[in-house]
């Protein structure tokens, strides 16, 4: 892909080459056995890398308002699941469906998984783009053997 060497552009122009495998960037290497290889090392590169660069929304902040949004995603055992299996689903659907791909992601993987994260009940809303407040796990009693023990696999 073609395109301006600086500016707004070029950093968008970047982003797609990830998605089409131009010759310079990671999507084109293939392993010994010609199987492609993930653009991202793993999670942290996706997010920082990727989807922090694409994503645009206000970060609510004091009175402003807008999505809650963590510094710390790491931080968050929900987060961190969310957006591995983002990442991982982004980079199935790039090499097995490259012409429509990107569009279900969006529609069927990020969409849905951004709008619980940054919710009002999700797992950044006690968050904001300069702090971060530790999870609070839900309160949970282990289940008595009486009742694992109806399940087939007990």
């Amino acid at each position: 892909m073609t395109s301006p060497s600086t500016g707004p552009v070029a950093g968008l122009t970047t982003l797609l080459d990830q998605l089409t495998g131009t010759p310079d960037t990671p999507a084109a290497e293939n392993d010994d056995q010609g199987t492609p290889q993930p653009v991202f090392r793993d999670v942290d590169q996706f997010v920082t890398g990727y989807l922090a660069q694409v994503i645009e929304r206000r970060v609510a902040s004091g009175p402003t308002p807008g999505i809650n949004w963590c510094p710390r995603w790491w931080a968050h055992p929900e987060a961190l699941s969310r957006l591995y299996a983002l990442w991982r689903a982004w980079e199935t659907l790039r090499v097995n469906d490259p012409h429509t791909g990107m569009s279900i992601w969006w529609r069927d993987h990020l969409d849905p998984h951004l709008a619980v994260l940054t919710g009002d009940a999700g797992p950044f809303a006690r968050c904001g783009s300069d702090r971060h407040r530790d999870p609070e796990a839900l309160p949970a009693e282990p289940a008595p053997a009486e009742v694992l023990a109806q399940f087939p696999d007990a």
